[in-house]
This record gives C-alpha cells, structure tokens and sequence, in this order.
C-alpha cells in the first residue's frame, strides 16, 4: 500500500507540474497510470492483492522517467513549491486527482 500511495503522489505532481507547463508531453502517460492505478486499486479491493498489469507497469515506468526530467529542470525551490501546490490541489479535491479512500 505504501509503494502505491508513493506512485499515486508522483503521479499527481507530475500532472500539476505539467499542467503549468512543466513537460506537458507527460500528461498522456499520467492519464494511462491513473486508470491503472484505479484499477489496481479495484482489485485489492476484490482480492486484497495490490498489483499492476503489463500496460500498468509500462505506464509507471514512463511516468517516473518523466517525473525525474521535470524535477532535474527546476531548482529545489520550485520543486517545492510544487509539492505544496499538489498538497492543496488534493486537500480541495481537485478534479482527477487519485486518492486512497
């Protein structure tokens, strides 16, 4: 579960730093590891087994590759500007954004 909410902040950032303009290429493949992460959610909840398909997989490794290149182009400062924008984006419930229920 741990690994999962993990996945599940990276993915958020992403999006929020990417719909400021920040790789916005990655926006396709945060789409992908949202169903897929939506759909592992699903079925822990069925089988109490956490785990990803092939194209789930492939997504979270696009997504983290991506993640790494938008944190390597700003300054620390802006990072974490950022990890407080996604903070407060989520704590309003923004739209599309994954949370554990």
């Amino acid at each position: 579960m741990q690994d999962w909410r993990t996945l599940v902040d990276v993915l958020n950032l992403s999006e929020v730093m990417a719909k400021d303009g920040i790789g916005p290429e990655v926006l396709p493949v945060c789409a992908k590891a949202q169903e897929s992460l939506h759909k592992a959610a699903m079925r822990y909840q069925d089988t109490m087994r956490m785990g990803l398909d092939g194209v789930g997989i492939q997504a979270i490794r696009e997504l983290i590759e991506y993640a790494d290149l938008q944190q390597g182009c700003i300054s620390r400062s802006e990072f974490e500007r950022y990890v407080m924008k996604t903070k407060n984006y989520i704590k309003s419930n923004g739209d599309g954004v994954v949370e554990i229920k």
